[in-house]
């Protein structure tokens, strides 16, 4: 795709955006717009972005550890072409490779699809990458297909449902990954699936649905090994099931066990090859040293609880090797920073676009700490929901979070502070502030009432803008496409 082609396509892509759109107030003008319709055509919508988000983002363009498929490395990408090229997966000791320590499922797949392209006689190397990031685009709007049956279990109905999938859909790191080549994109779906599965099982019971969920969660770890984080909140899940019904006690021992004879062996292959031919630690990850030019030199004390204001003068992260006053350094700030706009600036020259990327910012910043009041006001004024969907929810935000800051501390780069490594927490904040309207439209406490209208108006807001901003990167950027 050639730089005419690509802006010929985010143009056409952006027009089809007010379809959906139209065809919204079409309905409600004729009073046909139920739930369903509106939710059916926010999803539709986000696909559409994404596929706009992917016409002008290559494969040099917001990755993460990708390198190019135009040379072998030892990248993502020269990790696909290795498997393509030599139908295999790589032979050797991981550590002395840069990413081929990952388990390998999403790159067979991506070798696969690159060997149908280079079959159909198109050249792999640059054709390949914008047809993978077709595939990728389709894992995100499956997340948010699987987060919206999620909702639907969790209790959520009409507008609170409606609004939770709209952060999801539209939230600027669900974009961001409908264009990423690695194995993030594959890794949150399975993630997402497994939740909105155990979900299902904690209500039937069923052998499918546990096998099902055991199955995402085995695959989610032959994708990327942190999907084993969801597993705390799904055992509980468990647990709280055989404690209520113990009397049942030898079928859901039965269905654990089967559980476990699928995830494990899929999950755990991989790190169990590594370390029994290699000797490579199950833990392992490769490190940057002090060199990189990312290295954060601040003690932890001050990383986690310097809040200093100067460091929300920019709504992007902070890094001294591109001009930055300092390197990112508070885990949590950049989180927030990183969530809206990746480890990029936005629209650099322009403070009038600048300035919607900072409504974005504190946009989603306000949505993120009232999903985290929301989260502790589920335990209190939630009664009607169940105990293991809240207790799911809180787990899934505590082990994720707890393992982004430990991951920040004992690798202390710039680069660790990604919220690639905190997609569930995305769905888990999403879902508490659903369930947030839901207990709005149903208290006559005034405090609920206004929070619960504070939070549709941060949702919303964050929504808007990220499609105004994400819609405006597509026009301004200035991509050098080599093919």
């Amino acid at each position: 795709m050639d730089e005419m082609t690509a802006a010929v396509t985010t143009k056409v892509l952006t027009a089809l955006l007010f379809a959906p759109f139209l065809c919204g107030i079409i309905l409600k003008y004729k009073k046909k717009l139920t739930t369903g319709r509106l939710c059916a055509l926010i999803l539709i919508s986000g696909f559409i972005l994404r596929l706009c988000y992917i016409s002008y983002t290559d494969e040099f363009t917001r990755q993460h550890d990708l390198g190019s498929f135009r040379k072998m490395n030892s990248s993502h990408s020269g990790y696909i072409m290795y498997i393509m090229i030599k139908h295999s997966l790589p032979d050797m000791d991981p550590r002395g490779f840069w990413q081929l320590y990952h388990p390998p499922l999403h790159h067979v797949i991506c070798a696969a699809i690159l060997g149908v392209v280079s079959k159909l006689g198109f050249n792999y190397k640059t054709v390949g990458p914008g047809v993978l990031q077709v595939f990728t685009a389709a894992y995100m709007e499956l997340f948010c297909v699987f987060a919206y049956l999620a909702f639907k279990r969790l209790g959520l109905r009409g507008r609170p449902l409606a609004l939770s999938l709209a952060v999801v859909t539209f939230h600027p790191t669900l974009i961001i990954l409908s264009g990423s080549l690695n194995n993030d994109a594959l890794s949150a779906l399975f993630g997402m699936a497994a939740v909105w599965l155990v979900l299902r099982w904690s209500q039937t019971e069923s052998h499918i649905d546990i096998l099902l969920c055991a199955l995402c969660v085995g695959l989610g770890m032959l994708t990327k090994l942190s999907v084993v984080l969801l597993a705390p909140a799904i055992a509980a899940v468990f647990v709280v099931a055989l404690i209520k019904k113990r009397r049942r006690w030898a079928r859901f021992i039965l269905q654990f066990a089967a559980f476990g004879a699928v995830s494990l062996p899929l999950g755990l292959c991989w790190p169990v090859r590594n370390y029994t031919r290699f000797g490579v630690p199950f833990n392992y990850i490769p490190k940057l040293d002090e060199s990189s030019g990312q290295y954060i030199d601040v003690p932890p004390v001050k990383r986690l609880f310097d809040f200093s204001l100067y460091q929300l003068s920019s709504p992007f992260t902070q890094w001294e090797w591109e001009g930055g006053d300092y390197n990112e350094f508070n885990p949590l700030i950049a989180l927030l920073k990183n969530a809206m706009f990746d480890e990029e600036t936005f629209f650099e020259g322009s403070i009038t676009l600048q300035s919607f990327c900072t409504a974005l910012f504190f946009a989603g910043t306000l949505t993120a700490v009232l999903s985290f009041a929301a989260l502790v006001i589920m335990w209190i004024k939630n009664k009607k929901t169940p105990f293991e969907s809240k207790l799911l929810l809180t787990l899934v935000f505590a082990v994720v979070f707890g393992s982004y800051v430990s991951f920040c501390l004992g690798y202390p780069q710039v680069c660790t502070e990604n919220m690639r490594y905190c997609v569930p927490l995305i769905f888990a904040g999403a879902a508490a502030l659903g369930l947030l309207l839901r207990r709005g439209a149903r208290t006559k406490s005034k405090f609920m009432k206004f929070l619960a209208k504070a939070s549709a108006l941060s949702m919303t807001s964050m929504c808007v803008m990220s499609v105004f901003v994400y819609i405006a990167l597509g026009f301004t950027s200035n991509l050098n496409f080599k093919y």
